[in-house]
């Protein structure tokens, strides 16, 4: 199962807000993603949970690694993904093949104005407090957001409702815990476990050593290895 777009999405926007704050709250922890979906004869799937190893380091930098196992057999690392934003470079690590491809991180820049495509039918939006929350040792403050699609939305022929819930550690700047009920994919629950608020170790932020750095992308040259 891959970590799903919007979580990544997330915990880059995350990473990014914490770069402005100061100071930055180191953390480390592991996030256990979970998706269960009901079949129209009331069949429910549970997939098997997913988990993905998170650190973040006091200057901003992050290192997520994606973890694949089973109730049979432990887990291992199959990816790595670090971003340091001091130096301004991100690295995709394959443990297997000794590799970190390197890209610059690209800076922001102003789009032009797109022609407006033609309306759909608006959703409704509503949004409420959860108030506040200690969950896994942190406080988190919930947002609960309900989304109405009306009828013909997506070629719906009834109007779809979507919860989703958001509860963000003030302090980390990360979200703790996301919940999301949606008829057309099931119910997806993400939530931050064995959090430690030490500042992790600097290596886990460089190249290890004897990998191969690759710039750019998959069909880039190698350029050197680390010793």
């Amino acid at each position: 199962m891959k970590l799903p777009t919007f979580v990544l999405l997330l915990a880059c926007f995350f990473a990014a807000a914490a770069i402005a704050q100061e100071p930055i709250a180191p953390y480390s922890a592991q996030r256990v993603i979970e998706r269960v979906q009901t079949l129209a004869d009331g069949t429910r799937i549970t997939q098997t949970p997913h988990k993905v190893n998170e650190y973040r380091d006091s200057e901003g930098r992050t290192r997520t690694e994606e973890t694949s196992g089973s109730d049979t057999e432990a887990p291992r690392i199959t990816s790595i993904s670090i971003t340091d934003p001091v130096a301004g470079v991100r690295y995709t690590l394959d443990p297997d093949a000794h590799t970190a491809r390197e890209k610059s991180m690209p800076k922001a820049v102003a789009k032009a104005a797109e022609p407006s495509a033609p309306k759909q039918a608006e959703p409704q939006i509503s949004r409420e407090s959860l108030g506040t929350e200690t969950i896994g040792g942190v406080l988190a403050k919930g947002t609960r957001t309900t989304t109405i699609y009306p009828a013909g939305s997506f070629g719906n022929d009834r109007a779809v409702t979507v919860v989703r819930e958001n509860w963000v550690s003030p302090e980390l700047l990360v979200v703790v815990v996301i919940k999301v009920s949606d008829p057309r994919t099931g119910e997806f629950t993400s939530r931050l476990t064995n959090i430690s608020r030490s500042e992790p170790d600097a290596s886990l932020f460089q190249v290890p050593a004897g990998y191969e750095v690759i710039m750019g992308g998959p069909s880039a040259a190698p350029v050197t290895r680390r010793p």
